[in-house]
């Protein structure tokens, strides 16, 4: 099953868990409340370029927060809405949402995926009014590969290739020209999507939702390649799931400390997907960990 249908299969189950009432009605109609809390700062989540708040609901519902959940839904779900078509204006939309629904901060941000730069943008410009933002979390959250360092490409070129050579051993001379091909097209498109355009990169295709879905998942994908994140200088936690795909950093930090002054790794099981549903338990728990250091800070 590709990487997409998992995706929407995934948001598909939470529109089921949802229904069964654990979320409850919008603290307005961009601001849904995933759960309820006391009266501690909320934290707010941001999904991913799917956009769909309902596939956070397992994820809310595991953090541990005196306070209340709330979800940021993207400018465009709305019938007449058009996406936001830079990253820093689907920011600008998060800062108002957030700043109407808790006025007086501070503000706690969490983002999922490409959420997660819309989250790192927002807290930058809540800063930047003179708002505090004690805490940022990243899950699995990288910019465009264009502006990752040499070294995180030629470790991973050189991963693939060892992987490579060594299943090419095991090919009949039939498959060995359509493996070398597929290998070839994956890499040329890994360059494309790293800056080198020797070939377009692979068309984003959103299966399996509505026209408004697929509209802003196309609109914070293309957002998020374009962007280039500016200095941060607030605390960032970056949770990486254990099963890292073969085209992605191991170590984070080589990506993100030219970006971020106060960044800590922590790791959590499973894939990018399995964080929001079958180990949304433990990220969940692993934020929860992160706000009781900021209570307690």
């Amino acid at each position: 099953m590709s990487d997409t249908a998992l995706l929407f299969r995934s948001i598909r189950a939470a529109r089921a868990w949802v229904q069964s009432g654990t979320v409850e009605a919008a603290a307005s109609a961009a601001c849904v409340t995933m759960k309820p809390g006391g009266g501690a700062p909320p934290l707010f989540l941001i999904p991913g370029a799917a956009g769909s708040i309902l596939q956070l609901a397992p994820l809310a519902e595991a953090i541990p927060a005196a306070g209340p959940v709330y979800a940021i839904k993207p400018r465009g779900l709305e019938p007449g809405e058009i996406p936001c078509a830079a990253l820093s204006e689907m920011a600008e939309h998060a800062v108002d949402i957030m700043t109407k629904a808790w006025p007086a901060g501070p503000y706690l941000l969490a983002g999922y995926s490409a959420g997660g730069l819309v989250a790192l943008e927002a807290a930058r410009q809540l800063a930047a009014e003179g708002r505090r933002v004690p805490l940022v979390v990243l899950l699995d959250t990288y910019p465009s590969r264009a502006v990752w360092p040499l070294r995180c490409h030629v470790e991973i070129l050189l991963g693939q290739t060892l992987r490579a050579c060594w299943a090419l051993r095991h090919c009949s001379p039939r498959q060995l020209a359509t493996e070398l091909n597929r290998r070839l097209r994956s890499l040329l498109h890994y360059l494309a999507g790293s800056g080198v355009r020797l070939v377009s990169s692979p068309e984003i295709v959103a299966e399996g939702t509505d026209a408004a879905s697929r509209r802003v998942h196309l609109a914070t994908y293309t957002a998020g390649e374009a962007h280039r994140p500016s200095r941060y200088a607030g605390k960032v936690v970056f949770l990486q799931p254990h099963e890292v795909p073969h085209l992605e950093p191991r170590r984070p930090e080589r990506v993100w400390r030219r970006f971020l002054d106060d960044l800590a790794i922590r790791r959590v099981p499973g894939t990018h997907l399995g964080m929001l549903q079958d180990d949304a338990a433990a990220a969940g728990a692993e934020i929860g960990r992160c706000l009781a250091e900021f209570a307690d800070a």
